[in-house]
């Protein structure tokens, strides 16, 4: 099922200047998909219009099979979660139990209680409960806010920079997180070593969709990503050099785990030949 169908999305912001030129995307049901792309390629505007923030927009966005429009962006947004990159621009109840209640009750939705203790316990932050949010560190935080996006059960969530400002472990601790949640996920993000741990597929946003596909296949793209300003991830660099030294890799990793396993799987190839030439 196709959970967000964007056909031919065009924006242009109040002072005249252009954010989006003919998008297309489609996400099909339990897909993660992360928009990438330089500052100002409107990724963070992306996530906006999809969830009706923004309008008038040139187009058309449909939402689990409901079209979006001014008329319609109220019903379209409760199939939608979205995480700003700032926690305290979506935390503000006295403690962390009322701030995951918050959506539900203002939507008069049901099950509040079953919906928040699931929300906690999906984001194991049970023991916050009580705790005042604003008092919590900024990765704490982070998933507080995710904890009220799930309490509402969306179809779809839209992540904008959710790495961003984390410490290495809350960050790895997050990424965990969402790359064990079975839901579908239109992530805005920077990081594309986060990206490479969460997400099946990437869209890079320059001007219009300048690449739509695997990570590892855009990392070999060396005009697409030099047109685009991005560079590619140090282990990406390090396995790119080791191929013009005649170095055989089956991908261009993009993680430290898939070059570990590369060079792991590269060792083992080389064992066989060796045995090979002695027999």
């Amino acid at each position: 099922m196709k959970v967000l169908e964007v056909k031919a999305l065009s924006f242009t912001y109040e002072d005249g200047t252009p954010a989006l030129k003919e998008i297309d995307l489609t996400i099909e049901e339990g897909e993660k998909v992360a928009v990438i792309g330089p500052n100002g390629a409107g990724k963070s505007t992306l996530l906006h219009l999809v969830a009706g923030f923004r309008t008038p927009f040139h187009g058309s966005v449909r939402v689990m099979e409901e079209g979006l429009d001014e008329r319609t962006a109220d019903q379209v947004r409760r199939h939608i979660g979205l995480l700003f990159q700032d926690p305290d621009d979506q935390i503000f109840m006295p403690t962390v139990e009322e701030d995951v209640a918050f959506g539900p009750v203002n939507l008069s939705l049901d099950r509040v209680e079953d919906r928040v203790a699931r929300a906690l316990r999906s984001t194991s932050i049970e023991d916050l409960a009580k705790r005042k949010p604003h008092r919590l560190s900024h990765g704490m935080k982070k998933r507080v806010a995710i904890a009220g996006v799930l309490a509402m059960e969306p179809s779809l969530l839209l992540l904008d920079e959710p790495t961003a400002g984390l410490d290495p472990h809350s960050r790895s601790s997050l990424i965990e997180l969402l790359r064990n949640m079975s839901k579908t996920m239109l992530i805005a993000t920077h990081d594309l070593e986060a990206a490479a741990e969460i997400v099946d597929r990437v869209v890079l946003l320059n001007g219009g969709v300048a690449f739509d596909g695997g990570l590892a296949e855009l990392m070999t793209q060396d005009a697409v990503l030099e047109k685009a300003g991005l560079e590619p991830p140090q282990i990406s660099k390090l396995f790119k050099r080791l191929r013009g030294m005649g170095y055989e890799a089956n991908i261009l990793p993009v993680t430290l785990d898939q070059g570990v396993a590369e060079a792991v799987r590269f060792a083992d190839r080389e064992k066989g030949r060796s045995r090979d030439r002695k027999t």
